[in-house]
């Protein structure tokens, strides 16, 4: 009869844990990676609608369409650039009656790359955010 050593009757589960860390760390880092990632896409959606908000509080402050429309531009571009927001291409829709009482609406529409939305290079394609908000005119301030 033939002997057999304790090291062969052991098996192979001791020698799994290193194997296991090898196969597994990769997966989960790209897993972390992930989901960082599309966080940061969603976090790129509450900025924009803050930019919409702020940017009809500035139209709504304005005495005429034309001064509404320039200055939501202007704060919309200062609030996707604070917030790290970088539009491929963006556009400032400004609406509505600058009346007293009456209503500005502003739409803005943004094209982002997901590369600079998760600041990871490795995700192609791009994606539009778009987002409305509408403030009311001052009856004391609007213009005519």
């Amino acid at each position: 009869m033939k002997r057999v050593g304790r090291r062969a009757l052991s098996g192979d589960a001791g020698d799994a844990g290193p194997l296991e860390l090898v196969i597994l760390a990769p997966v989960l880092l790209a897993l972390f990676a992930i989901v960082i990632a599309f966080g940061r896409a969603t976090t790129a959606d509450t900025d924009v609608e803050h930019a919409a908000r702020v940017g009809a509080r500035a139209a709504a402050a304005a005495q005429s369409i034309g001064g509404a429309t320039a200055r939501a531009q202007e704060v919309v571009s200062e609030s996707l650039a604070d917030s790290g927001v970088s539009c491929v291409s963006r556009s400032v829709g400004v609406g509505g009656s600058m009346q007293p009482g009456g209503q500005v609406t502003v739409t803005v529409r943004c094209v982002a790359s997901l590369a600079d939305l998760t600041r990871y290079a490795l995700l192609p394609g791009s994606r539009t955010l778009t987002a409305s908000a509408t403030e009311v005119i001052d009856r004391t301030r609007g213009g005519g």
